[in-house]
């Protein structure tokens, strides 16, 4: 398997999870990405799941070895501080649900395309 096909195969996955896969749940309800952008008052959630969300789409079509250990750590990243956030925030309510686990997992797909990225392009660029 390819980088390239590595890269593309993280990034959809990811893409997909934080868009229609719940992303966390407070008590019985569960929040998925809309939920997120409709809500009022939280700018810096909407803020780092839209910066996910676009490293998980350009993961997808920019074919660069910066690119993918650029994506796959901004994606990382912002799962690490959104959990961060959370459980500063929280009284221990606010749970991460499957989608944030499966878009860690294509972001760590994404990084690990960048670690293993050989050669060079058409331009000799890596």
């Amino acid at each position: 398997m390819t980088s390239k096909l590595l890269s593309r195969i993280g990034g959809t996955i990811a893409a997909l999870a934080l868009i229609f896969l719940p992303l966390a749940s407070c008590g019985e309800g569960q929040l998925t990405a809309a939920d997120i952008f409709q809500a009022e008052g939280i700018w810096p959630h909407k803020a780092i799941l839209f910066g996910a969300i676009v490293a998980a789409i350009l993961s997808i079509f920019i074919m660069r070895r910066w690119a993918h250990l650029l994506f796959g750590f901004m994606g990382l990243a912002a799962v690490a501080v959104e959990y961060l956030f959370t459980q500063d925030e929280s009284t221990g309510d606010i749970q991460f649900r499957e989608g944030a686990y499966v878009a860690l997992f294509g972001f760590l797909l994404v990084l690990l395309a960048g670690v293993l990225f050989v050669g060079k392009d058409e331009k000799g660029r890596y």
